[in-house]
């Protein structure tokens, strides 16, 4: 240990040095965890980013005293955002969320929540905003009293509880939840914040859940939005799960042909009642409203047809077919065999033919 001191820092960011600090801290006793604890407090932020030294500070963070991981912890006090979006720093910061007291630990949630646009957007941050997320999410379901013990304790501390952290988070989302929406990371944040899809929960999920239902087709056509729908399909009441699969059956004909818009299709036929299955199959075949098609340049009047030449419809054809039943699929695969030797000089139009023998 003597020969150690003085060198902490220099070897935590050495490959081979960084797991000998590693052993030391594992199997030091109080008094000498302190002394390599104060040797990497002025580092500890740089170290935390480093690709050697973050594994030391996780260590630390795992092994040390409760007073010497909040010493370690205060360091980040105004680093957080900086840490959670760097490939390193961010599993440094989940590891603290992970074993922090909950008033130590909510103070430096609040430092993210405030900047959650930034980090939520973030390849690294997005998966702090998920642990923050999960974390939140759970705690609130806690019984009254053990939740009521751990509001106090943060009060007493000066930390925000769990719930005024959600609270700031579906507020943050409301306020922005298109964009959010259909970012490549951030809409995972959409996912967790409207969670069971239950508008009751807050103003905030509730005006979430109004939001989506004006931008359903926006979000269908979106690579990313999509999925926020495709929760709805799994977590949502049987009323929201009606209107996503309505709004998709008046446009089943435009979404098939869109390469995000067809795995909407897709999950709703998977997951449809027969009732809504059948719609579905039905507007393909005889095609009402906004599912008519208003060109006809293949001088081809079948919209089944058209669907199962695309590239992306049809794997849309292939769902209806599974999800169809008696009278209906038999109609279904007629009309796509009188159509058979056009859509053999096709190659998805082939698929088609070959998944129905």
């Amino acid at each position: 240990m003597e020969a150690l001191l003085g060198n902490v820092v220099e070897y935590s960011r050495d490959s081979h040095g960084s797991r000998f600090i590693q052993f030391k801290m594992e199997t030091a006793v109080d008094a000498e965890k302190q002394l390599l604890v104060d040797e990497v407090l002025e580092e500890a932020v740089s170290l935390a980013s480093h690709p050697f030294g973050n594994y030391v500070i996780q260590n630390f963070l795992l092994h040390a005293t409760p007073e010497q991981r909040y010493s370690i912890a205060c360091t980040f006090h105004g680093h957080m955002i900086k840490l959670s979006t760097q490939a390193h720093g961010c599993r440094v910061v989940q590891h603290a969320i992970d074993i922090l007291d909950v008033p130590q630990r909510n103070f430096f949630m609040e430092e993210i929540i405030q900047n959650i646009y930034v980090v939520a957007k973030n390849n690294h941050g997005t998966h702090v905003v998920q642990k923050c997320m999960n974390i939140l999410l759970c705690e609130t379901q806690y019984p009254k009293s053990k939740l009521g013990k751990i509001d106090r304790e943060c009060r007493a501390q000066g930390s925000p509880t769990s719930k005024e952290l959600l609270t700031s988070v579906e507020k943050a989302v409301a306020a922005d939840m298109l964009k959010l929406a259909i970012h490549p990371h951030s809409y995972r944040l959409v996912q967790q914040t409207i969670g069971d899809c239950v508008p009751t929960r807050s103003p905030a999920v509730s005006e979430i859940m109004k939001t989506i239902e004006v931008c359903y087709r926006p979000l269908a056509i979106d690579q990313h939005g999509n999925f926020i729908l495709q929760h709805i399909l799994d977590n949502g009441s049987i009323a929201q799960v009606g209107s996503v699969q309505d709004f998709v059956c008046s446009r089943v004909v435009e979404l098939s042909q869109h390469k995000f818009g067809s795995h909407l299709v897709e999950k709703c036929l998977t997951s449809a009642t027969p009732a809504q299955a059948a719609a579905i199959v039905e507007q393909l075949l005889k095609p009402t409203g906004h599912n008519v098609r208003k060109d006809n340049t293949d001088n081809q009047s079948s919209t089944l047809l058209v669907l199962s030449k695309d590239p992306y419809a049809n794997f849309v054809v292939q769902r209806a077919y599974d999800a169809s039943t008696g009278e209906q699929r038999n109609r279904l695969a007629n009309e796509i065999r009188v159509y058979s030797d056009i859509l053999s000089k096709y190659t998805y139009g082939r698929h088609i033919l070959n998944y129905l023998k």
